[in-house]
């Protein structure tokens, strides 16, 4: 009992040094409890036939009857490779965007340039998805859109980009590009303020070229931040936004753009399955959870960085 009180005292001489630390973690903690942890009850829907008006774990039971279901569903491979594709060539192509913005903006020499660029940057994090699609089929309808007017003046053909299955994966990316690029960068930018300035002035001293400094001083430097954005976006690969998905599917570009995010909204709150669109969002979670493992144990040997 003694060795007990032993091991707790340094956390309870720690709460009481710095009170006032914990005292403002409170809010962040309640919010983390009650919007993450108590909601994880519903979990339990995954095993029921849940129906409006049901009281509460008075649904009847059906084990893992929505999981067999799900396993024979028609569109099961058809949305677990839309997922991993759009998933795969969005951290691909975006991860390097907002770093080499990044980089770019810390080495402008133009304060004016870099605070205007950041913030213009930054503005799509903040519009809605709604907004986005909108503004994707400004320049892509059929007959209204801004290129086919401009492919119709020059005597070239009218098409329906938002149509074709074949662009439904490049919608997805482009979108999430021009969206996460200013917000990464600004996570990188802070990261680059860490870096020793006056290990950079001795490189210039010695002849070292800005791309030696960037390539031998910064980027290793910031090598943990990116390491640990990579992690943590490969962590939620398969929680792809039914929003986006939703907005820019139609029956005609089905195949592509049917993912598991929507496929879960569709079941959920269209079909009203609520017990089969529970079983599919754990399935989904817990390939997050396998996937989020298994990227830091990589990343940790690699790199010696870890999340986890």
């Amino acid at each position: 009992m003694k060795q007990q009180l032993k091991k707790r005292n340094p956390l309870l001489k720690e709460i009481k040094l710095h009170w006032e630390l914990y005292l403002f973690m409170l809010p962040g903690l309640a919010c983390l409890i009650i919007f993450n942890y108590i909601p994880m009850s519903g979990v339990l829907m995954s095993l029921q036939n849940v129906r409006i008006g049901d009281a509460y774990l008075q649904s009847e039971w059906v084990g893992l009857e929505h999981f067999g279901t799900f396993f024979k569903s028609y569109w099961l491979p058809l949305m677990v490779r839309n997922t991993a594709i759009i998933s795969i060539l969005t951290q691909v192509l975006a991860w390097p965007c907002g770093l080499g913005l990044a980089i770019m903006l810390h080495n402008s020499n133009s304060r004016f340039l870099r605070k205007t660029t950041q913030n213009l940057s930054y503005i799509p994090h903040l519009l809605s998805m709604v907004i986005v699609v909108a503004i994707l089929d400004l320049f892509c309808a059929s007959n209204t859109g801004l290129i086919n007017i401009i492919s119709m003046k020059l005597g070239g053909p009218n098409r329906k980009f938002l149509e074709d299955p074949n662009l439904v994966y490049f919608f997805h990316v482009i979108t999430s590009i021009w969206q996460g690029t200013g917000y990464s960068a600004i996570v990188y930018l802070g990261s680059l303020a860490s870096v020793d300035e006056q290990q950079i002035e001795a490189a210039k001293i010695d002849g070292a070229s800005k791309l030696k400094i960037i390539t031998k001083i910064q980027i290793p430097t910031i090598m943990p931040t990116v390491v640990t954005m990579l992690i943590l976006s490969l962590g939620r690969m398969f929680t792809l936004g039914a929003d986006k998905g939703y907005l820019l599917q139609n029956p005609l570009n089905m195949e592509r753009s049917e993912i598991i995010s929507v496929y879960v909204y569709k079941s959920g709150l269209l079909d009203k399955q609520y017990g089969f669109s529970a079983a599919i969002g754990l399935l989904q979670n817990v390939i997050n959870i396998i996937m989020l493992f298994l990227v830091n144990a990589i990343a940790s040997k690699v790199t010696d960085t870890s999340v986890v």
